[in-house]
């Protein structure tokens, strides 16, 4: 009866550990079969638990041959240099968002000149002159007329959209009181203005500053804005942040939540197709 035992439980545990590999295998076998969108999502979402490094690629327009002319009588041109862009606007964007553990590395910088059509000076004249309304939201208007000015060669293909390809306009002035748009209904076709009259409100456009001490915010700097822009192609939101905020808050800054963060990670996951 004891052998008999024995041998019962040594069945038993064969059994079991049998049952355990065929269950494992099954696992196994099921996931390296699962349609390759599935596995796109594990993908994704190792990306964003890991916390691995995202490399985003953007894709810098200069406007050029557009001189802007402000009501003050304020004459704006571009005076940002490919140098500019490469040797201290995007270091210092990288360092912004090196916290969310992305880094956008430069595609291309075109010195685009601005299509002229037939409503050319109209559009210019419209940009120049728009303001904000009682609520403080910047006039929607005037996004087309800025679109019109791009060239349409220059622009991610419709088959492209969604892909690892982002893309910054920087133009003279992009209407009173404001620094930047990411323009959602024109494709995130993100523009930002090298002179701006927000700090004075509504005032005489200066040129903006290149960068600005993360610890003395001003008036915000061409890299913070340009980080900031970017933050809402990547799907963040304004007021989601209590201090030091990059996306707007109770007080101006660099900083981003660990919601923020998570979300931008998992927007940038997407375009890694």
């Amino acid at each position: 009866m004891k052998t008999l035992k024995n041998h019962s439980s040594f069945s038993k545990k064969s059994f079991y550990y049998s049952s355990l590999i065929l269950l494992t295998s099954i696992l196994f076998l099921s996931f390296t079969n699962q349609p390759k969108d599935n596995l796109r999502v594990e993908i994704s979402k190792n990306i964003n638990e890991e916390n691995t490094l995202i490399h985003l690629n953007l894709r810098v327009h200069i406007m050029q041959d557009i001189t802007m002319v402000h009501s003050t009588g304020t004459i704006m041109k571009n005076w940002i240099l490919p140098r500019d862009i490469k040797e201290t606007i995007m270091p210092e964007v990288n360092a912004i968002w090196k916290q969310a553990n992305i880094q956008w590395d430069i595609e291309s910088i075109i010195e685009e000149n601005v299509v002229k059509g037939d409503t050319y000076e109209e559009s210019l004249t419209f940009i120049a002159g728009t303001k904000r309304d009682s609520e403080g939201h910047s006039d929607a208007e005037r996004l087309p007329h800025l679109y019109s000015l791009m060239q349409p060669q220059n622009m991610s293909k419709a088959d492209e959209l969604d892909k690892n390809l982002f893309h910054i306009y920087l133009f003279p002035f992009i209407g009173n009181t404001s620094q930047g748009n990411a323009m959602k209904p024109f494709n995130w076709s993100t523009v930002v203005g090298t002179w701006s009259n927000k700090h004075n409100k509504g005032g005489v456009p200066e040129k903006t500053a290149l960068t600005e001490d993360h610890n003395s915010f001003k008036r915000g700097s061409l890299s913070r804005t340009i980080a900031h822009e970017i933050g809402h192609v990547l799907s963040l939101k304004h007021n989601q942040c209590e201090t030091d905020c990059l996306m707007g808050g109770k007080s101006q800054g660099y900083m981003l939540t660990d919601e923020q963060i998570a979300a931008a990670r998992l927007a940038a996951s997407k375009r890694l197709k």
